[in-house]
């Protein structure tokens, strides 16, 4: 279907409920005064019926009706459409005729039966005039029955009715073209909000996603348009920003071991060297392979959970023998860093255990990393009310406030060189926070002056499984 301006469609419509307004009303107007007309005219048929009796009433007999017949003449004088006939009961003959249409009517009266006092529509055989007819009886002074028929040609009130109807055949086009012209200009005045809501879209371009709509200048009917069409341009610039922000990140984070792997290999190559010395520089090269390995497959899997909520497995799965799970993978590291690792606790929720597996094992990692040698990490696992919670506490080195808010961003550190030495790519959590988000839940981070740092997974009741059958169900 061929797309048609939104100004010239609304103006069409208003044009054609014009038309339809227009038509009704001429169509009312029409016959309104159609029964005006008529009723007019029937009042004065039955006046002039009326008159005609009194003056029969006052001759004396049938001669005297002829002698007179310029006194009834002068009760249609002046009115060319009024006929009147005098005559008898069940005769065609007249006493008195004053036209050829009042001898059609006399004889019309004889041919119709009607009552006396009613009225009779009918057309002229030979030109199809309308008349209306009355007819009316009446005796003279010697007791004479007479009757009278007086008629009324309905030609010029036909004529009238078919000039209302030319009059607005003709001028209808016109008003219909103004109409439309007039709708259209009201309408394009209307919609300049749209406009310049066209005109603030097609100025945006990632280098300017600043531009707002003014939502005060808008009518209320489109307020809510753009005031969604404001929070699209938030979304949109918030993505872009983290969009060219995680591609800074990545770009710097690759850089460092391919940096690595290139000066490394160039050393190697720009003498002999032995069978030793290579095959450590070829560990070493390994060794940033393997980094590179795990940020890439960590993107990848932040990339697919941002969407892809469908994604989660649930099942019933209990968070004690989860984490204890996690700790016997993990002991070798806890061993190497002198730390003690403890699981104290039940719950059971509806979870993807693969994603809250690797949850865990990013906060443990994270807190045997930091962790002050010879100190214990706890995992607290408690049934909250509100949600099943599990904690990872350690003794470290403090973090200030103004990083506790950051700890969840890709690639942020809060000692970078450090946290890299120690194997961290940065994202360990915000892979944790993004498995909450898939979980409906979330994940806090804490820590006191002394250094305690506790991070806290919050499963919210509604994926938490029955007690009951948490307690009768295995890990």
């Amino acid at each position: 279907m061929t797309s048609h301006s939104l100004a010239l469609r609304l103006g069409l419509a208003v044009t054609v409920l014009g038309l339809l307004l227009a038509a009704g009303v001429l169509l009312f107007t029409y016959g309104v005064l159609e029964h005006e007309l008529d009723t007019q005219r029937r009042v004065v048929l039955r006046d002039k019926a009326d008159q005609a009796r009194l003056l029969l009433a006052d001759m004396q007999d049938a001669t005297a009706v002829r002698a007179n017949a310029f006194r009834l003449v002068e009760l249609v004088t002046g009115h060319a459409e009024l006929h009147l006939a005098v005559g008898e009961p069940n005769s065609t003959q007249a006493y008195v005729a004053f036209s050829r249409d009042a001898m059609a009517s006399l004889e019309r009266l004889k041919s119709d039966v009607f009552d006396t006092d009613a009225f009779l529509e009918w057309r002229v055989p030979e030109d199809g005039r309308r008349m209306l007819s009355i007819a009316a009886a009446a005796e003279t002074r010697d007791a004479r029955p007479l009757e009278i028929v007086v008629t009324v040609d309905r030609s010029e009130d036909q004529r009238l009715l078919r000039s209302l109807l030319v009059t607005s055949a003709t001028v209808a086009p016109f008003a219909l073209a103004l109409v439309l012209g007039s709708a259209t200009l009201i309408v394009s005045l209307g919609l300049r909000p749209l406009k310049r809501l066209r005109t603030t879209a097609a100025a945006i371009s990632t280098q300017s996603l600043s531009t707002r709509l003014d939502l005060g200048q808008m009518p209320e009917e489109l307020r809510a348009v753009g005031a969604a069409f404001n929070a699209m341009l938030d979304r949109l610039d918030d993505g872009v920003t983290r969009l060219g922000q995680f591609s800074s990140d990545l770009a710097h984070e690759m850089r460092t071991p391919l940096a690595t792997l290139l000066g490394r290999t160039q050393v190697a190559l720009s003498q002999p060297r032995t069978r030793e010395q290579l095959l450590d520089v070829l560990e070493g090269n390994v060794d940033e392979l393997q980094r590179m390995s795990r940020l890439v497959s960590d993107m990848l899997f932040l990339a697919q959970a941002e969407h892809a909520e469908s994604s989660v497995q649930a099942s019933p799965l209990a968070l004690h023998d989860a984490a204890a799970k996690v700790v016997d993978y993990l002991e070798p590291l806890a061993e190497e860093r002198d730390v003690a690792v403890v699981v104290r606790g039940t719950g059971t929720i509806l979870a993807d255990p693969g994603q809250v597996e690797r949850a865990i094992t990013n906060l443990l990692s994270n807190a045997l990393r930091h962790c002050r040698p010879g100190t214990e990490v706890m995992v607290v696992i408690e049934d909250r009310g509100q949600a099943v919670c599990l904690d990872v506490v350690n003794q470290g080195a403090p973090i200030a406030p103004e990083h506790l808010t950051r700890l969840f961003d890709r690639f942020y550190r809060v000692d970078g060189s450090r946290a890299r030495d120690l194997g961290g790519s940065g994202l360990g959590l915000a892979i944790v926070a993004t498995i909450m988000k898939l979980h409906g839940g979330r994940v806090e981070a804490s820590c006191t002056p002394a250094g305690e740092t506790r991070f806290t997974l919050h499963f919210p009741v509604a994926r938490a499984a029955n007690r009951d059958r948490g307690e009768a169900s295995p890990g």
